[in-house]
């Protein structure tokens, strides 16, 4: 049975803004499944719809085969949900939050102590555990904050923008912390993002949106391999063969490739053969924003509401 079935999805706001505009997909168990597309493609809405927080306008979502809105209790039971804003109360400790999270799921006595001790473990957030929240790091934080969703064993955990205002190497603590955690638990996990290289490095698959709309879905490999933008980059002393589709750049051979690092032996091997001296050689990989752009239609760009994020998460980890 598959996580996730969405068909025809539909949410409008009032009379106005159709934020979500006819979305079909499915969500395998055990993947992680990422919506990348830039700010008001409907991301958000659609995370909400499926966490029981928003009800579509049309269509259906089911749940390991609980429809919404009528099996939203069991829903909620099955799932952990960590928004773009802070969750943690920053005046408490490690443990207070995670402690509070385990009653609200209905965990009592010894055995939200017991949940909340072990998740702490889990996070490697142990040694912080007595320490205000309001004193971590971002990335601390944001563990922090996944492992509240987690305190109830949720066989599917909903993550939007997990590591938006937070710097490079928290970023990566973050990616390497998720990773893991699929791996431990077999969860099922989706991923909002802006962030190519996220999309690029978490996900088992990715539906890139577009202004309400999935444009296309398939594995990281599959999308880049769908846009041929790589390139073979060569210095070359000596007059080269004709190849196909190459072309003078810069004082450079460029040779399109859809794999380059496979493909530049050979194109060695036949300059060489042909007389050519190589003088360098580099190759251009195809990315996962050229795929982007291609479905799309646009770049994702850095937006001030970004930096908004980032300030407003920074003010609340000082807030007491």
């Amino acid at each position: 049975m598959p996580a996730i079935e969405v068909s025809n999805l539909r949410k409008r706001y009032g009379k106005g803004v159709l934020a979500v505009d006819g979305v079909s997909f499915g969500i395998d168990d055990g993947e992680i499944f990422g919506l990348l597309g830039p700010n008001g493609a409907g991301k958000t809405t659609i995370i909400k719809v499926m966490t029981t927080l928003l009800t579509a306008t049309e269509g259906r979502v089911t749940i390991f085969g609980n429809e919404r809105p009528r099996n939203d209790y069991e829903i909620r039971n099955l799932i952990g949900y960590v928004p773009q804003d802070v969750s943690s109360d920053a005046a408490l400790t490690g443990y207070e939050n995670l402690l509070i999270s385990a009653k609200l799921y209905g965990r009592g006595g010894k055995d939200a102590r017991r949940v909340s001790e072990d998740v702490l473990r889990q996070l490697s957030l142990w040694d912080a555990k007595d320490r205000v929240a309001k004193t971590y790091s971002g990335g601390m934080i944001r563990k922090l904050e996944i492992g509240q969703a987690m305190v109830h064993d949720p066989k599917i955990l909903f993550l939007d923008e997990p590591t938006i205002g937070l710097d490079p190497v928290a970023r990566k603590q973050v990616w390497a912390f998720i990773r893991e955690l699929k791996e431990r638990t077999k969860m099922t996990v989706i991923i909002t993002t802006h962030y190519m290289e996220e999309a690029d490095h978490l996900c088992d698959r990715i539906a890139i949106m577009s202004i309400g709309k999935i444009a296309t879905i398939g594995t990281p490999a599959e999308l880049k391999a769908s846009v041929s933008q790589g390139a073979i980059i060569l210095g070359v002393k000596g007059t080269p063969p004709l190849i196909p589709n190459s072309r003078q750049e810069n004082g450079s051979l460029v040779i399109p490739a859809t794999n380059p690092a496979r493909e530049l032996p050979g194109y060695i091997d036949l300059l060489r053969a042909n007389g050519c001296e190589i003088l360098s050689a580099n190759i251009r990989e195809t990315t996962l924003e050229d795929a982007f752009v291609k479905y799309a239609g646009t770049r994702i760009e850095e937006m001030d509401q970004w930096s908004s994020v980032r300030k407003m998460r920074r003010v609340a980890r000082r807030m007491a």
